[in-house]
């Protein structure tokens, strides 16, 4: 055999974990921005020369950056997951495996739109006491879900 031909084993979680950081967030440019923001309001900050709002509005934009960079990875794997689950049970009630009563399902399902919308509403209260904050973080997951 031949040994300079031979190519390198790299395991599977290795893979799985380069594909995930295949265009790391970080390496986007608003985020070097905001980085940068950040660390420099710290350090206004602690030597008294300015609030902390500068850092807070910086770390919002970052958290909310890679929350949406993170949820746009997470969305299409559960998308699949969920349509794979829907079309078992699709087939599952046409072979008659299983018999769903579907006006159960229904309020099931309503009365869980309607816990969500309560929540929905109670975190929107609390967040409009942050409005700069919730401002920035909610720009920065925009901008995060959209980077490919």
């Amino acid at each position: 055999m031949d040994d300079d031909h031979e190519q390198p084993q790299t395991s599977t979680s290795q893979g799985i974990c380069a594909a995930l950081l295949a265009d790391a967030p970080w390496n986007a440019k608003s985020v070097i921005a905001a980085a940068i923001a950040t660390v420099g309001g710290l350090g206004s900050w602690i030597a008294n020369f300015s609030s902390p709002a500068l850092a807070s509005i910086g770390a919002s934009y970052l958290g909310g950056f890679f929350i949406g960079w993170a949820f746009r990875r997470f969305l299409r794997m559960a998308a699949l997951i969920a349509g794979g689950l829907l079309a078992g049970i699709a087939v599952l009630q046409e072979t008659g495996w299983i018999d769903l009563d579907w006006v159960t399902v229904e309020t099931q399902i309503q009365q869980a739109i309607a816990a969500t919308h309560r929540g929905t509403e109670g975190l929107r209260h609390i967040l409009s006491g942050y409005l700069p904050s919730t401002g920035a973080g909610a720009v920065g997951m925009f901008f995060g879900f959209r980077k490919r």
